[in-house]
C-alpha cells in the first residue's frame, strides 16, 4: 500500500495508487456508494486526507469489506499453514501445524525479524542433527547460540545473518517460550521454507507474485530431466525462494555447479542454510558466491546455464519506473499489461546454452491466453517443448490451473516431434509433426486425436460466429445482497446465474431483481437482454453449455449472452452444434480452459448444411426443449457428427474422451 503524502486532498488517481486499484474500479465504487468523494471539481472527484487515512486503516484492519469481492485480495494477511508444501510423510508437519495453531489461537503477530528468530532456532536444530554435532543442550538452541555456549564452526555466519539484534532476540525468546519447538532433520525437506511461507504475510507474497511450489510438484520437474553428465553442467533457479528446487536435485551434482537467485534476501539466507544441509561444505564462501540476492530481470548475467529450473513469479506488481525499464529490455514486456513470468521465460532463454533446458512451473494460461502471444512467439522461434504436464490447481487457496513446461533451446523453429505430454492419467509422445501457431499452443492431443481435430478444423462448408453474432455480458450488480431477492414482487423479475442453465434448457430460479440499469456496476444494452431470441452460455465452465431463451430473461455475469446475426443458420441449429460432443472436443483440445471466452466460441467451425437438414436438427431441438428423453441427444449427436464428416471410429474416440 502506497505511503500517503501530506496533501489535504487526493485526486481519484492518487487514491487508486494508494489502494492499488484501477480508476475503473474506483469509479464503480463511487457509483455504488462504496466510497464517497469529499468534493467534486467538474467531473473530477477529490478525497480528503482524513477520509483516505480512515479508508486505508479500515482495509488494513479488515473492518472494511470493500475488497472482499476483488479477486486479487492484496491485503489479506495473517499466517496460513501450507502443509502441502512439504512431503505428506514429513515428521515435521504436525510440529509446524501446532506452532501455527498456537499463534492463531493466541492472535500473535510477529515482525520480519522475529520470524527470522523462529527460523534460526529451527535451522540450528537441523544443522546440529544433520552434521552430527555432539552438543549437550538443555535449553533453547537459539538462546544457547546467542550466549556463545554452542558453535557450528564454519556455519556460524549463516546463523549470524538471521539475527539482526542479539539483545532483541534474547528478549523475544524469553517472552515467547511456547513458540519454540523441537524439529527433526529430514533429508531434502524444506522445513525452513515451510516455516517462512507459513509465518509471512500472505498479502506481501501475492503482491510479489510469490507462490512457493509444493515438493511433490518440484520432484516432478526434477524427474522430467535427464541431467546426464553433470560434471560440467551448470544449473540455476533464478527465483529460488528458500531453495526447494535446488534441494531436490540429485545429490551427486556438485554444489559448485548449482546457482540460486532471489530478490527476497530472507529467502536467500534460508537457501544458503538448505544448501549447507544438503552438502558437506567446508568453506561457506561458495554459498555467498552461488546463491545471491539479486534481481534476475535487471541484473546483467554473464553466465550461461545448461539447466534452468523453478517457478517464476506470477502476477508480480511493478512500479511505473520498473515497467518502463523492463519495456526497454524485453520484447514480452511491450504489452499493455506486463506479466512477470513471461519476462522470466524470455530472460532465462537468453541465459541458456544451446541444447540447454528450461523447466518452469507456470499458469496454464500461458498456452492459450491472448496476452501471452508474444512469449509464445519467442518460444516458437528457437525452442522446442520437450515435456508438458498439466497439473490442475496445485497451490493452496489459489484457483489457477498450472503446467510444467520444459523447453529445449535448439536455435531452430519449434518441432513437436518427441514432445512428451501428460494430463492426469494420460501420457503420450507426439510422433508426427504438426503446425504450431503462437495464437494457441494446443498440444493436449495424441496423434490420433490431432488427426480428428484437424479434420473438424478443415471441413469445407463452414462458417464462424466471429462477425456473425453479438456477444453481451450478464450484469454485475456490485452488491448482490442488496439487489437480489428470493421473493417475487410486482416490481422485480427472474435473473439467471450460470448454475441455472444446462444444455438447451433453463432451470428458472427463485432469484429476482428490479431491473434498474443505472444502479448496477456493469450492464449490457437493454436490447440484448430483451432480444426476441438469444442463447445463454456458462462463462466459468470447462464445458460448453448453451441454453435457448425467448422470454427476454436477465442474467448475471456467470451467464453470458450470444445472439447470432447470420442468415446462414437458425439460432437453434447453432445451439445444437455448440452443445455437441464435437464442439466440446474442439474446445477442450484447443483451449483446455476453465472459462468459455468469446474468442473460443468464435473459433469453432459451424458446418453449413442444407435447409432440410437444419430443419431436421431444429425439430429434434424443439423436442428436447419440451421433454427429457435422453435418446434425443444421441440422435442429435449422430447427425452433427456426419456434418463434420466423422466416421464411427473417429466419433467413438471423441465419445470415449468426453465420457472420461
Amino acid at each position: 500500500m502506497a505511503v500517503l503524502s501530506k496533501k489535504e486532498y487526493y485526486s481519484i488517481k492518487e487514491l487508486c495508487e494508494t489502494l492499488s486499484i484501477s480508476e475503473a474500479t474506483a469509479k464503480n465504487w463511487i457509483k455504488l456508494n462504496k466510497i464517497k468523494p469529499s468534493y467534486k471539481k467538474g467531473s473530477v472527484s477529490y478525497f480528503s486526507k482524513e477520509y483516505t487515512d480512515n479508508l486505508v486503516s479500515e482495509i488494513k484492519s479488515k473492518t472494511s469489506d470493500i475488497l472482499k469481492s476483488r479477486r486479487n485480495k492484496k491485503y489479506v494477511s495473517g499466517s496460513f499453514f501450507y502443509k502441502n508444501y512439504i512431503s505428506s510423510s514429513s515428521k515435521n508437519i504436525h510440529i509446524v501445524s501446532d506452532l501455527l495453531n498456537y499463534i492463531n489461537e493466541n492472535k500473535k503477530t510477529f515482525s520480519a525479524s522475529e520470524i527470522k528468530y523462529i527460523i534460526a532456532d529451527c535451522a540450528l536444530q537441523l544443522l546440529v542433527q544433520c552434521k552430527k554435532y555432539n552438543l549437550d543442550i538443555c535449553g533453547n538452541y537459539l538462546c544457547e547460540f546467542l550466549n556463545n555456549n554452542i558453535s557450528l564452526k564454519q556455519y556460524n555466519n549463516l546463523m549470524d545473518e538471521l539475527i539482526d539484534n542479539k539483545n532483541s532476540a534474547l528478549e523475544f525468546i524469553k517472552n515467547n517460550q511456547n513458540i519454540f519447538k523441537n524439529y527433526k532433520y529430514e533429508k531434502n525437506e524444506d522445513i525452513l521454507g515451510l516455516l517462512y511461507i507459513s509465518l509471512s504475510n500472505l498479502g506481501n507474497r501475492k503482491a510479489g507474485g510469490a507462490y512457493y511450489t509444493p515438493t511433490r510438484i518440484v520432484e516432478k520437474v526434477i524427474k522430467s530431466y535427464d541431467f546426464g553428465d553433470f560434471k560440467n553442467k551448470k544449473i540455476i533457479d533464478p527465483c529460488c525462494g528458500s531453495g526447494n528446487f535446488l534441494l531436490q536435485l540429485p545429490d551427486n551434482i556438485p554444489v559448485e555447479n548449482i546457482f540460486g537467485n532471489d530478490i527476497d534476501n530472507n529467502a536467500i539466507q534460508i537457501t544458503r542454510i538448505n544448501m549447507a544441509l544438503k552438502f558437506d561444505i567446508f568453506n561457506t564462501e561458495i554459498l555467498y558466491k552461488n546463491f545471491t540476492n539479486k534481481d534476475f530481470l535487471s541484473d546483467n548475467y554473464n553466465k550461461k546455464f545448461d539447466f534452468i529450473i523453478g517457478n517464476p513469479p506470477w502476477g508480480a506488481e511493478f512500479t511505473k519506473e520498473v515497467m518502463d525499464n523492463l519495456r526497454k529490455k524485453y520484447i514480452s514486456a511491450n504489452n499493455k499489461n506486463i506479466e512477470s513470468y513471461d519476462i522470466f521465460i524470455e530472460k532465462s532463454l537468453d541465459c541458456l546454452n544451446k541444447n540447454g533446458y528450461l523447466s518452469f512451473v507456470l499458469p496454464e494460461a500461458l498456452l492459450s491466453v491472448k496476452t501471452h502471444k508474444t512469449i509464445r512467439e519467442i518460444i516458437k522461434k528457437n525452442n522446442s517443448i520437450s515435456y508438458l504436464e498439466f497439473l490442475g490447481n496445485m497451490f493452496d487457496k489459489v484457483q489457477c490451473p498450472s503446467i510444467i513446461l520444459q523447453l529445449k533451446q535448439t536455435n531452430s523453429p519449434m518441432s513437436c516431434v518427441g514432445m512428451k505430454v501428460i494430463n492426469k492419467n494420460k501420457s503420450f509422445i507426439i510422433r508426427k509433426e504438426r503446425p504450431v501457431t503462437p495464437e494457441v499452443f494446443s498440444f493436449d492431443m495424441n496423434d490420433k486425436e490431432y488427426k480428428i481435430y484437424e479434420k473438424i478444423s478443415k471441413i469445407k462448408n463452414k462458417f464462424y460466429l466471429k462477425e456473425n453474432a453479438i456477444f453481451a455480458l450478464g450484469l454485475v450488480t456490485g452488491d448482490n445482497k442488496k439487489y437480489l431477492s428470493a421473493k417475487k414482487t410486482d416490481n422485480n423479475e427472474v435473473i439467471l446465474k450460470g448454475s441455472n442453465i444446462e444444455k438447451f434448457k433453463i432451470n428458472i430460479p427463485k432469484c429476482y431483481i428490479e431491473y434498474k440499469p443505472n444502479n448496477f456496476q456493469q450492464v449490457a444494452p437493454t436490447k440484448y437482454y430483451r432480444a426476441k431470441e438469444k442463447l445463454f452460455y456458462k462463462f466459468i465452465s470447462k464445458k460448453l453449455v448453451f441454453a435457448y431463451d425467448n422470454q427476454q430473461l436477465l442474467s448475471l455475469n456467470s451467464c453470458n449472452i450470444m445472439i447470432p446475426t447470420t442468415d446462414k443458420a437458425d439460432i437453434k441449429y447453432i445451439m445444437a452444434v455448440l452443445n455437441s460432443g464435437i464442439a466440446q472436443f474442439f474446445f477442450e483440445k484447443k483451449y483446455n480452459s476453465v472459462k468459455v471466452l468469446r474468442s473460443h466460441i468464435e473459433s469453432i467451425p459451424i458446418p453449413l448444411c442444407e435447409t432440410k437438414i437444419q430443419k431436421e436438427i431444429i425439430k429434434i431441438v424443439d423436442k428436447i426443449l419440451s421433454s427429457d428423453k435422453s435418446n434425443l441427444y444421441e440422435i442429435l449427436e449422430e447427425k452433427i457428427s456426419k456434418l463434420y464428416g466423422l466416421n464411427k471410429a473417429e466419433y467413438e474416440i471423441i465419445s470415449s474422451l468426453l465420457s472420461n
